[in-house]
């Protein structure tokens, strides 16, 4: 079975159409997907009556193609949004409606913010691959800070092990320069503080070391002495500017529950800040 007829044998399978079967369907048949009207034969065609209704045909497949994905997509463009705080920076003028199938004029221009993982499916995956979106292409990475308050725990509450594993992938995702890094942690990390605390950043000294990077240890602090209930997980880059993401606790990324993994959007990443001392 060709790539080019898989589309046909999901829409006769009750499947829903995947980008590959959409991009396949845009080739062959454009018209499929423009507000224009239905292109039909010319009246008479015996090719047309003898083989199937086209027009009918046509509509079944407009409205096969009309839905939802196995991954919802948002396509948007230059301002296409009514916020003006867009997070994606595409701030229109007030009032107006962004339709989630708009079309961009130069092409698809598709952005994911967030990403449910879990379940059967690897969502430590998901996690490196945001991190390596979110942190990549901004610069070396000088100084990480670390707000999940299971950081220095390998175990999960599910009784699943690999935390401690689990960021050193974290780090290998990131472009660490050959001199020094900072990691600031929580200091209400939970765990045993005379045995969990020194294994972890012993464990990491170790692994940055062999990666030929020396790491310093020190512990954040809020403006007002609270804690962080969620996992953040921000990088300061060379030039000065940071980046953020949220997602799970390291030690919970081999479970088999759902999570939400994403990016943090300029004005959020703006406030967090500035709950942090030193990272204004």
């Amino acid at each position: 079975m060709s790539d080019s007829s898989e589309w046909y044998w999901r829409l006769h399978l009750g499947l829903p159409p995947r980008p590959q079967d959409r991009n396949t369907l845009r080739r062959i048949a454009p018209e499929l997907f423009g507000n224009n009207h239905d292109v039909v034969y010319e009246s008479g065609s015996e090719f047309q009556e003898r083989l199937w209704d086209a027009s009918a045909f046509r509509q079944e497949l407009k409205r096969w193609l009309r839905t939802d994905e196995s991954r919802p997509l948002v396509t948007v463009r230059d301002g296409s949004c009514p916020q003006q705080d867009c997070p994606l920076k595409l701030g229109g003028q007030p009032g107006q409606a962004l339709d989630h199938r708009t079309q961009a004029d130069n092409g698809s221009v598709v952005v994911e913010l967030m990403t449910v993982a879990g379940g059967w499916s690897v969502k430590a995956n998901a996690l490196y691959d945001m991190a390596r979106k979110v942190h990549g292409g901004k610069g070396p990475i000088k100084e990480l800070l670390v707000t999940d308050p299971f950081i220095f725990l390998d175990k999960s509450e599910e009784n699943t092990t690999g935390g401690i594993a689990s960021f050193l992938k974290y780090l290998d995702c990131l472009n660490i320069p050959q001199s020094e890094i900072t990691i600031h942690q929580p200091p209400y990390a939970k765990g045993k503080k005379g045995a969990s605390g020194p294994l972890w950043r012993r464990t990491v000294a170790e692994h940055g070391k062999r990666k030929g990077y020396k790491v310093r240890f020190v512990y954040f602090r809020t403006i007002t002495e609270t804690r962080f209930h969620d996992r953040f997980y921000l990088a300061r880059h060379a030039d000065g500017s940071v980046s953020g993401l949220f997602g799970p606790s390291m030690n919970g990324l081999n479970d088999k529950s759902f999570v939400l993994v994403g990016e943090l959007e300029a004005m959020t990443l703006k406030r967090l800040r500035g709950c942090l001392h030193g990272w204004h």
